[in-house]
């Protein structure tokens, strides 16, 4: 017996607030280290610090806030080995995940 398809199907609103709320309140993506290697390094005229973690087999968005940049004033480069800090978050209107840094040290 087949379910009702309507009574059981998400929006992609829903979905992405579902997957949003399951990655945001997972204990252990609150409060984890990442290593890899920085590409895509931007430092806009907001104080935000965007780039992209890399290792051989896979990429992570990553973004530090104004105020945690200001805190901590991170020495990274492009094609830098860094661990980072951080917790997982997702931007719900690209249904896309990121790293959420406050912590990026060398490697």
């Amino acid at each position: 017996m087949q379910p009702d398809l309507f009574s059981s199907t998400l929006t992609v609103s829903q979905l992405t607030f579902r997957i949003r709320k399951l990655l945001e309140e997972s204990p252990e993506l609150r409060d984890v280290w990442v290593s890899g290697e920085v590409s895509n390094l931007s430092r806009p005229a907001s104080g935000h610090i965007y780039f992209t973690l890399k290792d051989k087999n896979a990429s992570l968005k990553c973004v530090m806030w104004k105020t945690d940049a200001q805190r901590t004033r991170p020495n990274i480069q492009e094609g830098a080995a860094v661990e980072v800090h951080g917790k997982i978050a997702v931007y719900e209107p690209q249904g896309k995940y990121q790293l959420i840094t406050n912590l990026i040290q060398a490697k």
